[in-house]
């Protein structure tokens, strides 16, 4: 198994997704003129597109392997590690490659649909990301170290 080439091959499709979605989106990011239901925690909201794309899609057709071949924990644990980590990079490239939104404003109010991490009131990184590369460490540790 060439756990690089799954890293690559799932980062590459995260990638497409963030040319996908500025596309569509142009400058409505996150929640910003969505249909559908939002589920609201606080001051944060997360859309069902998001809800349907990201917490059920991707992870039934990263997992598709799985029910073809059977079980397998380290191809399960790298995917996992492989999807969470590549949410980030998914995320951050929509600031890259969306002509409609200029990579700068990653760090301005524009992006404040979710919560950072701040020193000195200026923006580091989103807790999301910490979040989600726990989760990929996580799985590293747990499934295929």
């Amino acid at each position: 198994m060439n756990t690089l080439a799954i890293f690559l091959w799932i980062y590459a499709a995260m990638i497409c997704l963030a040319f996908a979605e500025a596309s569509v989106e142009g400058r409505n990011a996150w929640d910003k003129k969505k249909v559908g239901l939002k589920l609201k925690f606080g001051k944060y909201v997360f859309s069902t597109y998001h809800f349907f794309s990201f917490v059920l899609m991707f992870p039934i057709l990263l997992t598709l392997p799985l029910v073809i071949y059977s079980w397998d924990s380290r191809l399960f644990g790298i995917i996992m590690s492989a999807y969470f980590s590549g949410v980030i990079i998914e995320d951050f490239c929509w600031y890259v490659v969306n002509p409609k939104v200029k990579l700068r404003e990653f760090w301005t109010s524009f992006s404040d649909y979710f919560p950072w991490i701040k020193i000195n009131n200026k923006k580091i990184i989103p807790w999301t990301y910490v979040i989600l590369l726990a989760i990929a460490i996580l799985f590293w540790y747990f499934f295929w170290r």
